[in-house]
């Protein structure tokens, strides 16, 4: 598969960085359309889409007055192609594909010469979200003069207690007035709220790969128990909130039902999404739409943080 040439682009202000086309533009429209308003050039980069394809999320993106561009690299269902199910969020080919995403990022970097970067924070059963996050640590947290975003996968942030675990098995340090930011969620209403992600994105699943993701899921939570935000030795995050108006809250709604699979005149995914975050915009102590990022903190030692032991002992 043909590789994005990064001579290719032109000089952004603000990259924002997804494993695939959609996955930015469910997650904070509103920080983008908030860019551009700021006069900033911005740019939406999905790292594992194939060059040369004309996509919604495309159109979304450029509705919003970004600019859009494909990664062209392999994604997991490609990669993993002929293989069984696995439990396992992590195969042997994907860490060439999280050195060749670092690379393609890193490239970039005097080409964009983008100063404000959002990446996503991992969330959910997809790996391409987690090389997505280590190749964006790899190649933008160390940058001098550059702020690096994590921006909450929707609607897997949805889920109750989903960004506290994926906190915790990074082993995020937490400033002290934020360490109560990602609520816990008990064991139950976590596993019975897993699967709406993939059913509100039009994915379907077998009762094997359901059955996996409960028991990864559940050692996830049980190793994240115990974690505490103050004393982690992982990488060190700030909460950071973006709220929108009215008017930028229809936008965002609009993008949702353009990008959600629609089944009849309305699209029932798109308006479970909507209302998902409308009661997210609430809890974050919004009035009509909220999102959430984790700005990455210098470490102190001048290395990036990429991976936590605790992620490990899930594979």
């Amino acid at each position: 598969m043909e590789r994005l040439d990064p001579s290719s682009l032109e000089r952004c202000d603000s990259l924002f960085i997804g494993p695939h086309g959609d996955d930015v533009l469910l997650a904070c429209p509103t920080r983008v359309q908030a860019e551009v308003e700021k006069g900033r050039r911005a740019l939406v980069l999905a790292l594992f889409e194939p060059l040369g394809t004309g996509t919604k999320a495309a159109e979304c993106a450029r509705s919003l007055g970004a600019a859009y561009a494909a990664g062209g690299l392999l994604p997991a269902s490609v990669r993993r192609r002929g293989q069984k199910p696995t439990p396992s969020p992590r195969l042997p080919e994907d860490d060439a594909a999280a050195l060749e995403a670092a690379r393609l990022l890193a490239d970039m970097v005097p080409r964009t010469q983008a100063v404000h970067i959002f990446a996503p924070l991992g969330l959910g059963p997809s790996i391409d979200h987690l090389l997505t996050y280590e190749a964006s640590v790899r190649a933008f947290a160390t940058g001098q003069g550059r702020n690096l975003f994590l921006y909450e996968e929707r609607p897997e942030a949805f889920v109750p207690g989903a960004v506290r675990t994926r906190l915790a098995l990074l082993g995020a340090r937490l400033p002290p007035a934020a360490q109560r930011a990602a609520e816990p969620a008990s064991l139950w209403r976590h596993l019975w709220c897993l699967s709406e992600p993939r059913r509100l994105r039009g994915e379907s699943t077998t009762w094997r790969e359901r059955l996996a993701a409960l028991a990864v899921a559940r050692r996830a939570l049980r190793t994240a128990r115990p974690w505490n935000p103050l004393r982690a030795f992982g990488p060190r995050l700030q909460p950071v909130l973006h709220s929108a108006e009215e008017e930028a809250m229809r936008r965002a709604a609009a993008v949702v039902e353009t990008l959600l699979p629609a089944d009849g005149r309305r699209s029932r995914a798109a308006s479970r999404f909507n209302a998902r975050a409308a009661a997210a915009a609430r809890k974050l102590g919004g009035v009509y739409h909220t999102e959430r990022f984790w700005l990455f903190l210098p470490s102190g030692d001048g290395l990036p943080e990429v991976q936590h032991p605790l992620e490990h002992s899930l594979a």
